[in-house]
């Protein structure tokens, strides 16, 4: 089976050096589309002109040298083979083009290594330009997997709101009239049979609380009409304070408005976090904080539970348990910041995720469609 054939430059500015590299390429069986160059000039026409598989480079040129040669060459391709031939190269010198990106040196001597050389190279170069290939997939399946997870997210939220919406304004108000109409009953019906309609009344008000409380579970309304700072007091009123943990909530007094879905991470991070802190803390204090610095947003949560590992939580998580801790992180870098949880089992928890800051657009501020 005839072997493929390599395209090669040769920089090489000695007419009986090349020819003797030509032979001992062809007695080694390559099949070469050779190319010669012999100086600076040449050199840059022939790697601006062909994509070369190697180069093979003497290293002592009149006006040249290889270390030079090297540079032009990576100036096109940094992964392009390259070695040099040499009739006297030192050890010191070797050793510095070998740091300086050469691949391997050969000596003119001895060139019977040099068809095994091009032939390593060009197996290493296959090798490289293959992970290479590798990276740059998996590079674009992580956008592609980030942009899918943050479309995701964006419907999960649209879904979560357009139900509360419906929750609220159709089944809310579908049970209020019911009431409404049920103790109009109570009131026309003699003692005796309005009695009958006490308990469906109580149903009727048990199943409204409970649509109310499904509607604000999903998406409070606070967050969209009123922004984060009142999302979280909101949240910290109902879930915590009236459990009777003290609170500590410190948001800086001129945080402007921010960008919708930062809100919405930032409020559905400190959501799952008292979340865990009730299920699991036994804390009787919690600390929360919310500040800019510099272009950083940063939310805080301190409680003074039992603790944790994190990295077994992690652990349980990642083999089908809780995903709590995991969707956290998920969302924090989705938003393109990072998310630290240190704790210890009886010494508490702390939370902290920074950011990048992004305001919300003022309505006069955004483009005119059509």
């Amino acid at each position: 089976m005839a072997r493929e054939r390599l395209s090669l430059l040769l920089v090489e500015d000695s007419d009986d050096d090349a020819r003797r590299v030509e032979v001992e390429l062809a007695r080694g069986g390559l099949n070469v589309a050779l190319t010669r160059a012999c100086d600076a000039e040449s050199m840059h026409a022939a790697l601006g002109h062909t994509r070369f598989d190697i180069v093979l480079c003497d290293y002592s040129i009149v006006g040249f040298s290889g270390l030079a040669a090297l540079k032009i060459a990576q100036e096109f391709d940094r992964e392009l083979p390259f070695i040099i031939i040499s009739s006297t190269l030192g050890e010191e010198t070797a050793v510095e083009a070998m740091r300086a990106g050469a691949n391997d040196y050969i000596i003119k001597a001895n060139l019977a290594r040099l068809v095994p050389a091009v032939m390593l190279e060009m197996r290493d170069a296959g090798h490289r330009r293959a992970r290479r290939r590798a990276g740059v997939e998996l590079s674009q399946a992580k956008t592609r997997l980030q942009a899918l997870s943050n479309r995701m997210l964006e419907i999960q939220e649209d879904e979560r709101r357009r139900i509360a919406r419906e929750l609220h304004d159709e089944i809310g108000q579908a049970l209020t009239a019911v009431k409404i109409h049920l103790n109009t009953a109570k009131r026309r019906l003699p003692e005796e049979a309005a009695s009958h309609l006490e308990e469906s009344i109580r149903v009727t008000e048990m199943a409204l609380a409970r649509v109310r409380e499904l509607s604000l579970d999903l998406r409070p309304p606070q967050l969209d009409d009123l922004g984060l700072v009142s999302a979280l007091r909101w949240q910290i009123d109902r879930q915590l304070c009236k459990l009777g943990i003290a609170v500590n909530f410190k948001a800086q007094p001129d945080l402007p408005r921010l960008a919708p879905e930062l809100e919405t991470t930032c409020f559905r991070v400190a959501q799952e976090a008292i979340t865990n802190i009730l299920r699991h803390a036994s804390a009787t204090e919690v600390e929360m904080g919310l500040t800019s610095e510099n272009d950083t947003l940063v939310l805080t949560i301190v409680d003074d539970g039992q603790g944790f590992d994190p990295a077994a939580a992690r652990q349980r998580a990642l083999q089908g348990g809780s995903v709590g801790i995991l969707g956290m992180e998920e969302r924090v870098t989705q938003a393109g910041g990072t998310l630290i949880m240190e704790s210890s089992p009886g010494q508490g928890a702390r939370l902290s995720a920074r950011f990048p800051l992004k305001l919300s657009v003022p309505r006069h501020n955004l483009p005119l469609e059509g």
